[in-house]
């Protein structure tokens, strides 16, 4: 069969965007149906800046058999949109949605968009074969586990869930080739060599108990990671194949497994793989003979998710870092050379501008690389959602394009008692930016790092993007 798997379009006019990279949970998919002997096609309309007429102009020309949808929470009225537009022109063909949103609110989901046929939850990679191979049979639904659909009569059907975990070890890679390699731009401060990509060696959350993460709750999974040498396989493809220079590692926290981390980087000293990399940890989960290892095995930079400068607010969202930690994460890493990028959530319940002065002069304390300074989104699904509609005022109950207006100051959903109204929440935020940037150390720090025309036009793009002239 022939199917077109997609992601919504945004609602920004620009044709060239930065700060995407591929969608790897379409690209399993495509990997997938391809090795089975299907034909596949993905349309990436975010960084392709595709309208919906142009969208349908492509599934037009291609005569698909199936339409799979992929899509998060903020992309929620996109995905919608996009869904009615095709099932109009498109009747007969069947439209399949998955992805974090659909396995989060599956009958939500189902109801609040009836042209939806099918609803896969969890890891849809065998699930949708399962799904083409009723379509080809003609059989019924209820044979496939993991599946919302409709009967004749529109009723919403559940079936029993899958309880299959996908095997990292036999599935494919992600079938990049279908992606359009040459558009995709990370930030200025997400990468220093072109071309670069994301790489995810991991599924699930070893800690998995911060409260304003769907791996808390919806979304919790057993945590596995596939074999340092399928990586290094992977790793290799993506050199030789599309001649990538930086590597950055989406998983959630690839210091989880110091075993696998330290054989990778052994490996890659071993191989004498010319490649710039990064990695997200933990601030507890990373020591100095990790970090000299992946500094020699070509590592640049480390991210922590460091969330805020307050203990009690540490706390109170589970997160299971010390302050302590954090610093002696921050120090090790900057005594290495490497960068080190935090984020930071302001707004979080419990926080009043006090205690958000508190993080700021945290994030300049810890003397981090670049910090992104993020407003609170109770995303439903999370027990930090529960405890929000207690502590305080969800200003957007339903998170849809309003939620993502600009990059960097995202609008804000959430206000905790400790604050007047989501504009004292804005302005914090504007303020950490404004503190933490616009000061003599920041500038110093970077500037010692410019040794090339090409670190130049960086530092000219983050400066462009952060201050919202492009």
């Amino acid at each position: 069969m022939r199917v077109i798997l997609i992601t919504p379009p945004n609602h920004s006019k620009k044709r060239i965007r930065r700060g995407f990279l591929p969608p790897l949970g379409i690209g399993y998919i495509a990997a997938v149906l391809l090795q089975s002997g299907h034909q596949a096609q993905i349309i990436d309309a975010q960084v392709l800046g595709y309208t919906v007429d142009e969208i349908l102009h492509e599934v037009d020309a291609y005569k698909p058999d199936v339409l799979g949808i992929s899509f998060l929470t903020p992309q929620e009225d996109s995905a919608y949109s996009l869904i009615r537009r095709l099932k109009n022109n498109f009747k007969d063909i069947p439209v399949i949605v998955g992805g974090a949103h659909p396995t989060c609110f599956p009958r939500e989901t189902m109801e609040k968009c009836k042209e939806i046929d099918i609803l896969v939850t969890g890891e849809g990679e065998y699930t949708i074969l399962d799904i083409i191979a009723c379509l080809e049979a003609k059989l019924a639904w209820p044979d496939v586990q993991g599946i919302y659909y409709r009967n004749e009569s529109g009723e919403i059907i559940e079936t029993p869930p899958n309880g299959r975990l996908v095997n990292l070890e036999t599935l494919p890679f992600p079938a990049r080739y279908l992606y359009p390699m040459d558009a995709y731009i990370p930030e200025p401060f997400e990468n220093k060599k072109l071309p670069s990509t994301n790489i995810i060696a991991s599924r699930g959350c070893a800690y998995a108990q911060c409260t304003f993460c769907y791996r808390s709750g919806i979304l919790k999974r057993e945590y596995r990671i596939q074999s340092v040498e399928k990586t290094l396989e992977e790793i290799k493809h993506l050199v030789n194949k599309f001649g990538i220079k930086e590597l950055i590692f989406y998983d959630d926290d690839l210091g989880a497994n110091k075993e696998w981390l330290i054989k990778l980087c052994n490996l890659l000293n071993q191989e004498k793989i010319a490649l710039d990399w990064s990695f997200r940890a933990r601030a507890n989960n990373i020591d100095d003979k990790i970090l000299k290892l992946a500094k020699e095995a070509g590592c640049v930079s480390v991210s922590f998710g460091f969330e805020s400068g307050n203990q009690d607010l540490l706390d109170n969202i589970k997160k299971g870092v010390t302050l302590e930690q954090s610093r002696r994460a921050a120090a090790l890493a900057n005594g290495l050379g490497l960068e080190v990028i935090g984020t930071f959530m302001l707004g979080l319940p419990g926080e009043t501008p006090q205690k958000a002065e508190e993080t700021i002069k945290f994030a300049i304390e810890l003397d981090c690389s670049y910090a992104a300074f993020i407003p609170t989104h109770p995303f439903r699904g999370t027990p930090l959602y529960e405890q929000c509609l207690r502590e305080g005022k969800v200003v957007i109950p339903t998170y849809s394009k309003k939620m993502c207006q600009t990059r960097y100051i995202p609008s804000v959903t959430y206000v905790p008692v400790g604050y007047k109204g989501n504009e004292e929440v804005e302005t914090m935020i504007r303020k950490a930016y404004r503190k933490f940037y616009l000061r003599p150390g920041f500038f110093l720090k970077h500037f010692k790092k410019i040794k090339k025309f090409e670190d130049v036009k960086r530092y000219w793009n983050g400066l462009r993007l952060l201050s919202g002239l492009s």
